[in-house]
């Protein structure tokens, strides 16, 4: 197995064909994340732990398990939600941690004040993964607190079309477009309805 393949099983949650993989050529933040999409964090953050100076991933790791846990100390860095919050929420329920996924999306209070994009990175994550409802409450926080953000209008008229509303779905895009005249997603998803 390559590393490439040993990737593929982790974002698959397939710790099984991945975890001895990654332990044996030292590839500790890998690891660690197979040790928490396991639920096992106690053991997450001792491998975290030493390399959270020297990789940004794993310090968001380590600061990510608290969130996960329901017991918040230390906050993370704006970039640090841009780049990581949507991706690790996406592992937690292929993970099928649902629990840990609950204790995150209700922090997110927490990351719109580190990061004004959280509520729809936390919408577009759930839309992905089928669970419209909970992504509408997100949508509505994000669209209420940013109103001018065209993806949001956007990720909202994919939402009615979850919802087999073609009306409301085609005045979303419309807003997208109010917003920034030139939204491409919006256009292309205009010319289809």
């Amino acid at each position: 197995m390559d590393y490439k393949e040993a990737k593929k099983h982790l974002v698959n949650a397939d710790f099984s064909n991945c975890e001895n993989f990654f332990a044996e050529n030292n590839y500790q933040l890998e690891y660690g994340y197979c040790k928490m999409l396991q639920g096992k964090v106690n053991e997450a953050r001792k491998i975290f732990t030493p390399i959270r100076d020297i990789d940004m991933r794993a310090d968001w790791a380590y600061l990510f398990i608290q969130f996960m846990n329901n017991y918040i100390q230390y906050m993370p860095t704006y970039f640090q939600v841009r780049n990581f919050l949507e991706i690790d929420i996406a592992l937690l329920l292929k993970s099928g941690l649902s629990e840990s996924v609950e204790n995150v999306i209700n922090a997110c209070d927490i990351f719109y004040q580190i990061n004004q994009e959280s509520y729809k990175f936390i919408a577009r994550v759930l839309l992905n993964y089928n669970y419209p409802s909970v992504a509408k409450i997100f949508l509505n926080r994000g669209v209420e607190r940013c109103y001018n953000d065209p993806e949001l209008h956007f990720l909202y008229g994919n939402y009615h079309l979850k919802c087999n509303n073609n009306i409301l779905a085609k005045r979303e895009f419309e807003t997208s477009l109010e917003v920034l005249p030139d939204y491409y997603p919006a256009k292309m998803m205009l010319k289809k309805l």
